[in-house]
């Protein structure tokens, strides 16, 4: 579907990347990762032009239905709805849409006749491969790509792929509708586009390949909105999250409401990476509640979470985790006590939590504790504090410790 022609005639391009070329390299991964994680309304008429280029380029007549819905999950069921489907869209994706939405979605979106197909999008030329291969570009704009979809991934598209899954239909509801479930399903978040875009607007800003009009379209389209489903008579286009809320390392996070929020009322809340639900980012649950996640991650967030809200001495008398050793004096912190507890239940693995007491005095006269991780075969306090700093217990009780 795509035809892409060097710029420069048939073959490999002349010449190595210019000192200019590299350095456009790195903007434009800043500005295709802005456009992946960008926040706040579309522009429509702009994604639709770009619709209209997709279509039109790959010889196809422009869809006769544009439908716009606000976020993925809706995006999802509207177009598993397109394939006829209505009846296999689970309760659990209803239920994660406010009621309103739902209905919304039911009403924009036509049911008859149902669309099988999505169309396939490819933006990059067959022979970029040869690009690729040639020792002068030195895998570069493969490199820009593998990067803008690794950002991208990390502060949301993996995130809401693996929300819009976990509530898909499955296969022991496709056995009570065997006709509807033989149509493909269309809702699954496809793998993303926009480290091919960067790849592909990197290239033809450095001269090398001219874009065809449907790969052109695509730019557009990729530039403006979320997630997307192109159909034969058909094209569902998502909205922009209106919330995006990331840590340090640009991961979705955020610490007591949703690390992300779009104009329908789709949300998903998440704790350095890791979703998470509601009630346990927005909600004083028992330390009980938190630990009986059945999701690793989940578990180990939930409890550093109320760890960071009640102290750890909190969270390990409420949890119930027996206690390895006896409690010890710290050597390295005269007055204070070290314990160890067993904490297999929350990790999944063998593993201790050394609680410790803040050397340092805190402003308001108080001492901060803090767990640290230490592996299971050590049973003593003291050794469990001297190993997590590179020391043996004879040299830790030597010492004058201050955390």
């Amino acid at each position: 579907m795509t035809d892409l022609r060097p710029a420069h005639g048939h073959g490999r391009p002349p010449t190595a990347p210019t000192a200019e070329q590299q350095a456009l390299s790195a903007s434009v991964r800043e500005e295709w990762t802005g456009h992946g994680l960008a926040v706040g309304p579309v522009d429509r008429a702009a994604a639709e032009a770009g619709v209209q280029d997709v279509y039109l380029g790959a010889g196809r007549q422009p869809p006769e239905h544009v439908i716009w819905l606000g976020s993925p999950m809706a995006g999802s069921i509207g177009a598993d709805i397109r394939a006829g489907r209505l009846p296999l869209v689970t309760r659990r994706a209803w239920q994660t849409l406010p009621e309103p939405t739902g209905e919304a979605v039911v009403e924009q979106v036509p049911q008859d006749p149902p669309e099988t197909d999505l169309i396939m999008l490819e933006p990059l030329p067959p022979d970029l491969d040869d690009l690729e291969r040639d020792p002068r570009w030195g895998g570069l704009p493969g490199r820009l790509g593998r990067e803008v979809t690794a950002a991208v991934e990390t502060g949301l598209g993996k995130a809401v792929g693996a929300a819009v899954d976990q509530v898909a239909a499955t296969w022991q509801d496709a056995q009570q509708l065997p006709e509807v479930a033989a149509l493909p399903r269309l809702g699954a978040v496809r793998p993303p586009m926009l480290g091919q875009l960067a790849r592909l607007d990197f290239l033809a800003r450095c001269g090398v390949w001219e874009p065809d009009r449907h790969s052109r379209g695509l730019l557009r389209v990729g530039r403006e909105v979320g997630e997307w489903w192109p159909m034969r008579n058909s094209v569902i286009l998502t909205e922009r999250p209106i919330e995006l809320h990331h840590d340090a390392e640009g991961r979705l996070h955020h610490p007591s409401g949703p690390a992300v929020r779009y104009p329908d009322g789709w949300c998903l809340w998440a704790w350095h990476g890791v979703t998470m639900p509601r009630e346990i980012v927005e909600e004083d649950v028992p330390i009980r509640r938190a630990v009986s996640l059945r999701n690793s991650e989940q578990r180990r967030c939930a409890v550093e979470m109320l760890a960071g809200r009640a102290g750890w001495g909190q969270v390990v008398g409420q949890a119930g985790w027996p206690r390895v050793g006896r409690e010890a004096p710290d050597p390295g912190n005269p007055g204070q006590v070290l314990s160890l507890w067993c904490v297999e239940e929350l990790y999944d693995d063998h593993l201790h939590l050394l609680l410790m007491t803040n050397g340092t005095v805190e402003r308001d006269g108080t001492r901060r504790e803090f767990g640290e991780l230490v592996p299971g075969w050590i049973r003593d306090p003291v050794q469990a504090a001297a190993w997590q700093i590179g020391l043996t217990p004879g040299q830790y009780r030597e010492s004058v410790r201050r955390t």
